[in-house]
């Protein structure tokens, strides 16, 4: 019982709590838009896990942490929207911080998704009837999110898989539908990324190598004989297609916008001038730099250089851990889905695993237990968050994204951008 009280009270329970609500597509009737529901509730669980932490003194601003918050002014003359996402993304920072990985919240958030299977036998049974293959999953959020949410979840799969042989199947059986949905959505980055993990663990792990490559055969044997027993590709599913979705257009324009304003970057690029591209340039790094500029990306570079310096490079006892690197840098290249509310809280989980996972020798520098702060340090905590607070709450408010209009110009922090009443 006491045990049970301590899980009810963990903190982390609330992010796989934010998961489950994606998993059976429930909405909270916040927005009458699930996009911007999701991004609401994101806001929500970051400012609380920040004000959780100012309370029990477990939040530290330190010099770097002050001078990326005084940079963010020099942003808002020209590009005033973008600071929410600047913003955000100092709140997904903060909380890597704030979190302690919790492996039953993990294996919660993993099993609970089988969830979003519910209607895949029966999609399959109208693909075999019809020849056509249709979106199954719980809400009409883009393909993308759900392949790189499976993206996400397969590689915590994978690690219990190595780490559990008693329930190994659960594993396998999970790892085998999310790559089958994959190949099914045409997924490319996902299934790269993926794909680079698994040999990882394939070379360096003999005690789960068969059972592992059993598994990513059968989820390519599967989708070549639903695919081609009848004839018909299913709707945008092809992974031969030979386009490139236009990234390598995407990347040299976002190169070249950048150029202009190298050192603020461009702002929200896209806006309504290049109609036949999308809002972002489907590469988080170019991304960054393009959109806020050498500022910006100087942080983002501080960040991966500190993750890269306190991580164990000894391969043959960190293999996982690097290769997961690796495997998520090149979904970041190549995906422009992380924009979306449900893959950030997956990433910011995902790194909290990676790096702060008492099983890998490196989680000792990344858990380090900050110093109790004074009653000064906790008051200038708490102002600082409680800005960020307004600042947002100024936004759900004099935008559309609570209200039954729609908004019709980018960007895209809301799904359809922003537009002031």
């Amino acid at each position: 019982m006491f045990n049970l009280i301590k899980h009810v009270q963990n903190k982390e329970l609330f992010v796989a709590l934010y998961f489950l609500l994606f998993i059976i597509g429930l909405s909270l009737k916040i927005s009458p838009n699930f996009y911007n529901e999701a991004r609401v509730l994101e806001v929500l669980l970051l400012l609380g896990l920040g004000f959780h932490s100012i309370i029990y003194k477990k939040n530290i601003f330190n010099k770097n942490e002050l001078l990326f918050l005084a940079v963010v002014i020099f942003y808002f003359k020209n590009y005033q929207f973008i600071i929410f996402d600047i913003l955000l993304y100092y709140l997904l920072y903060k909380s890597f911080f704030i979190l302690n990985y919790n492996v039953v919240v993990s294996k919660i958030i993993v099993l609970s998704s089988f969830l979003i299977f519910m209607m895949f036998p029966l999609s399959l049974v109208e693909y075999f009837n019809m020849g056509v293959y249709q979106s199954w999953y719980p809400m009409p959020w883009n393909i993308r999110v759900y392949n790189s949410y499976f993206f996400i979840l397969i590689i915590f799969s994978t690690w219990f898989l190595i780490k559990n042989n008693k329930y190994a199947w659960v594993y396998l059986l999970f790892i085998y539908l999310s790559l089958l949905s994959i190949l099914l959505d045409g997924g490319r980055s996902a299934l790269l990324a993926y794909s680079i993990l698994f040999i990882a663990v394939v070379f360096f792990n003999k005690e789960i190598r068969l059972k592992l490559i059993f598994t990513y055969v059968a989820s390519w044997f599967s989708f070549l004989s639903i695919v081609f027993s009848t004839g018909i590709a299913s709707d945008g599913t092809n992974l031969a297609r030979l386009t490139t979705s236009l990234r390598s257009d995407l990347w040299m324009h976002a190169l070249k916008c950048w150029i202009e304003n190298p050192i603020l970057g461009c702002g929200f690029y896209q806006l309504g001038k290049y109609e036949n591209l999308a809002a972002h340039p489907h590469n988080l790094f170019i991304q960054i730099l393009t959109e806020t500029g050498l500022i910006g990306f100087s942080f983002l570079a501080l960040i991966i250089f500190s993750i890269l310096k306190n991580t164990s490079w000894n391969i043959k006892k960190n293999y996982f851990v690097i290769a997961a690197f690796i495997s998520i840098g090149v979904e970041l290249s190549f995906s422009g889905i992380h924009i979306y509310p449900i893959t950030q809280v997956g990433l910011l989980w995902l790194f909290v695993f990676l790096l702060k996972n008492p099983e890998f020798q490196h989680a000792r520098y990344f858990n380090q237990i900050p110093f109790q702060s004074s009653k000064l340090v906790q008051m200038v905590n708490f102002i600082i968050y409680f800005v960020i607070t307004c600042a947002f709450a100024y936004l759900f408010i004099n935008t559309s994204a609570l209200s039954e209009s729609l908004a019709v110009t980018p960007p895209r922090f809301w799904e359809y951008g922003y537009q002031l009443f």
